[in-house]
């Protein structure tokens, strides 16, 4: 397999969350740039795809988890600009970066520094939470999946936005071979030496596919979900609804 001829180990799951805290924060600088260059600018599509399927109305609150750079919070509000945005993220790195993206237009928007394993709000406060390549570095997945759930109102929505698996075996193969070779030399050319570019696909070696997913969302207690994917599977978005009552 293409990604054992790679020299990288992954974090053990209890100092994942360190891990990657501190890479977040040695690449925010170059980490835009980065995901323009590995998507060919695709990304901003996708981001604002997760934006519309929030179906956010005046007034409501949206959570953005995982929030990086700030892009999904502020495509939020391009598509309701009267909602109210909560971008959390555990790099302080990335929260700067998206303070100074954010410009004068901030109205609708609160950055806060936090972990999105215990995320500092009350219950059934939120009508949607978006997360943009965020549920793969989670320390447990099912955990931070159950407490999106119980953040969520009764028909609030989850958005989620990640790498998924082409199941396309020819288009796999190039896919994988992209991903584990080309998109580590991308990064290691804006940063040399920088290892968390080879974390970024090994992180999704374990990470459910988009039927496992959908499972496990169900399992933990949505109602629905949907699954739209991308360039043959290999970004996927995952719109998940909470039952309307409990």
């Amino acid at each position: 397999m293409l990604a054992e001829s790679i020299d990288y180990k992954l974090p053990e799951k209890e100092k994942k969350s360190e891990y990657v805290e501190s890479k977040f924060d040695e690449i925010a600088q170059r980490y835009d740039l980065f995901n323009d260059l590995i998507t060919f600018g695709m990304h901003r599509y996708w981001k604002k795809f997760v934006a519309k399927k929030t179906g956010l109305a005046p007034g409501e609150n949206c959570l953005d988890l995982c929030t990086g750079t700030g892009d999904i919070g502020r495509a939020v509000l391009k598509f309701q600009p009267e909602a109210k945005v909560t971008a959390l993220d555990f790099s302080s790195e990335m929260l700067e970066l998206a303070h100074q993206q954010q410009g004068e237009n901030a109205h609708g928007l609160n950055y806060i520094r936090g972990d999105a394993m215990a995320p500092p709000f009350p219950k059934e406060y939120f009508e949607a939470v978006t997360v943009g390549y965020g549920l793969r570095n989670v320390a447990d997945l099912s955990a931070c999946i159950k407490n999106i759930l119980s953040l969520l109102k009764p028909s609030g929505v989850l958005v989620c936005l990640d790498v998924g698996k082409v199941n396309i075996p020819v288009i796999a193969q190039l896919n994988r071979f992209y991903f584990f070779k080309i998109v580590p030399l991308i990064g290691k050319w804006l940063m040399p030496g920088q290892e968390m570019f080879d974390y970024l696909p090994h992180s999704s070696i374990n990470y459910p596919d988009q039927k496992k997913l959908k499972k496990i969302l169900l399992e933990e207690g949505f109602q629905k979900v949907d699954v739209y994917d991308f360039v043959f599977g290999a970004s996927t978005i995952h719109v998940a609804q909470k039952p309307a009552s409990s």
